[in-house]
């Protein structure tokens, strides 16, 4: 019996050992979180207010235009950024207490599985941005970890991009993409037909890298020189069956100076360049098409007008005038300026005279002074340069408020050459007008203005 009382003390002595308990992570001070993005701030700078930001996100700030502080909006006396070296080190000290960040490898894994979760996807992004900043040293080891699963990572990447959470997260997105963008260029070449959803794949985010501000021009630099390095006519002939992606990246070739004259103007020559630019316009309403057919006009002069003409651009163009965004639409007014110089322009003008002459006046008036400027020349050189055609004079002044546009132009904030031009025009429209017996002396309701 006193075995037995002795054996069941020693058991109560005996106590099964306490659960560990892991140290909570120490909560972010709410100092070391830039006010614009509420993100621990990876390279604190701060301005003459003495607020501080992130690099990136007040350098967007201030390039977007605003010259106040936005956490005291306060005027600003400069713009000059002063690193805050003590609140760095102090970050720098703080992420040294929390425990080890995942491997890119495991952050890619979270970034997939967490599809339809936007706030899992923005926490795997930030992590992986994270990774790349200049003072990590882990750009290497990100690129490495996207570039072995190209075809899972950028599709993830590239949905993100587009439909993320926050602004600074979507420009992650494209920075993460920027490490592997010449190992797409590989997409580009090679048999299409049977890769055509990964060269898509590859065209959109190489259009995402070249268009993105929060790239470094250095990047984008290099991106296009390897571009140019491979066979350029299969990269034309891939990147304009990709659509509207594939012009955007066109466009960015052809205005960059990492890319030389002779690599432009192989560009600019391409016999299918044009005729898919402009299929590429009607089928999706293309900036980009526009900006690029643009490009190659200023590349190649006169060559690309002539070439642009017998594409049959001027149709495409006048609907784009019409109906596309501001910069888009001043963009195609300049354009059809453009070909209004040669011969076979003021044809096709003529040929399309009342749809021409109708988006033209149309949107005359609501775009900035380059558009209308573009807009003068292009109905200038149609309708009175040389004698003018005489479709596109009566198709002008069949327009709704013809003269009073005129006379807005001309008593606006314009060039010396573009309010004579718009006189120009105004004569000849009053003339056709009283030809063909259409209107009295003034039939514009644009009253604030007075008649010519």
């Amino acid at each position: 019996m006193d075995a037995a009382v002795a054996a069941q003390q020693e058991r109560r002595r005996i106590r099964p050992p306490e659960p560990l308990v892991m140290a909570a992570a120490p909560p972010t001070p709410a100092a070391f979180r830039c006010p614009i993005s509420l993100e621990v701030m990876r390279s604190p700078v701060s301005l003459p207010t003495g607020a501080t930001y992130d690099r990136a996100s007040i350098q967007r700030w201030l390039d977007s235009g605003h010259r106040t502080c936005p956490a005291t909006r306060l005027p600003l006396a400069s713009t000059d950024l002063v690193p805050n070296l003590l609140l760095r080190r102090l970050i720098h000290l703080h992420a040294a207490t929390l425990p080890p960040s995942p491997s890119p490898e495991q952050v890619l894994s979270q970034l997939a599985a967490a599809d339809g979760e936007p706030a899992a996807a923005e926490k795997a992004v930030r992590s992986l941005a994270a990774k790349i900043a200049p003072e990590k040293g882990k750009r290497a080891s990100v690129a490495s970890a996207v570039a072995a699963d190209l075809d899972s990572a950028v599709p993830a990447l590239l949905s993100f991009a587009k439909g993320g959470a926050g602004a600074d997260a979507r420009v992650d997105a494209v920075r993460i993409l920027a490490t592997v963008a010449q190992e797409l260029v590989a997409y580009l070449t090679g048999d299409v037909t049977e890769k055509r959803g990964r060269v898509n794949m590859a065209v959109e985010a190489l259009a995402a890298v070249l268009s993105a501000d929060g790239v470094a021009e250095e990047a984008k630099d290099a991106l296009v020189a390897a571009l140019v390095a491979e066979d350029l006519g299969r990269v034309v002939t891939t990147l304009l069956g990709a659509g509207a992606n594939g012009a955007a990246v066109l466009e960015a070739i052809l205005t960059s100076p990492a890319a030389d004259a002779d690599a432009k103007t192989a560009i600019a020559d391409q016999p299918e360049l044009f005729p898919d630019l402009v299929r590429i316009l009607r089928d999706a309403a293309s900036p980009a098409a526009i900006r690029c057919m643009a490009a190659a006009v200023q590349v190649r002069g006169r060559p690309a007008r002539a070439s642009m003409v017998r594409a049959g651009a001027i149709p495409a163009l006048a609907l784009a005038v019409a109906a596309a965004p501001t910069a888009a639409a001043e963009s195609a007014l300049r354009l059809l300026a453009e070909a209004a110089r040669c011969g076979d322009g003021k044809a096709a003008i003529a040929a399309d005279a009342a749809e021409v002459a109708a988006a033209v006046m149309g949107r005359m008036i609501r775009v900035g002074p380059a558009g209308r400027e573009a807009a003068v020349v292009a109905l200038w050189l149609s309708c009175c340069a040389g004698g003018g055609e005489r479709r596109v004079r009566e198709a002008v002044a069949s327009a709704p408020e013809a003269v009073g546009k005129l006379l807005v132009v001309m008593q606006g904030d314009c060039a010396p050459t573009t309010s004579r031009m718009a006189g120009e025009l105004l004569r000849a429209v009053r003339l056709e007008q009283e030809r063909k017996g259409m209107a009295a002396a003034y039939d514009s309701r644009t009253i604030h203005v007075m008649p010519y």
